[in-house]
């Protein structure tokens, strides 16, 4: 038994000599996945900035609470200010100061409440960021 194939009157046509995607259609297509490649390639980018970003943050806030802890820890708090910096990237400032001032009523072994605040200051991208920190302290006067 012989398969026919049918015949609809389509190979006097000129569409019948037409196979496969005209340069138009090939054009198109290249453009639509050419934007595709593009749209994910400046995600990946913006996602990589905001991770340096958020990296140098976390970095300043770690290197800021170790200058304080440093700073907290230690037994005598002498009022001023001290500086430093850590990578070289990261500098930070620490300034001791009395909540209120001396009074006469106040004996001089009585406790003291000292003010701590720490300045960090960091480069990230083009311009300078500064994140600040604040604490109270009580230490012991003199007597």
């Amino acid at each position: 038994m012989k398969l026919r194939i049918a015949d609809c009157g389509l190979r006097d046509s000129k569409f019948a000599m037409q196979s496969g995607f005209t340069l138009l259609e090939v054009v198109v297509a290249m453009v639509i996945v050419g934007l595709g490649v593009v749209t994910l390639l400046e995600l990946f980018s913006a996602g990589l900035r905001l991770e340096a970003r958020s990296s140098s943050s976390t970095d300043a806030v770690t290197y800021a609470r170790q200058a304080m802890d440093a700073v907290v820890s230690r037994r005598d708090l002498s009022d001023g200010q001290q500086e430093g910096s850590f990578a070289g990237k990261y500098r930070w400032t620490v300034t001791v100061a009395p909540v209120q001032e001396e009074t006469a009523l106040s004996s001089p072994g009585a406790w003291r409440l000292k003010e701590i605040t720490l300045q960090m200051n960091f480069s990230e991208g083009e311009g300078e960021k500064k994140i600040e920190f604040r604490t109270l302290r009580l230490v012991k006067g003199s007597p």
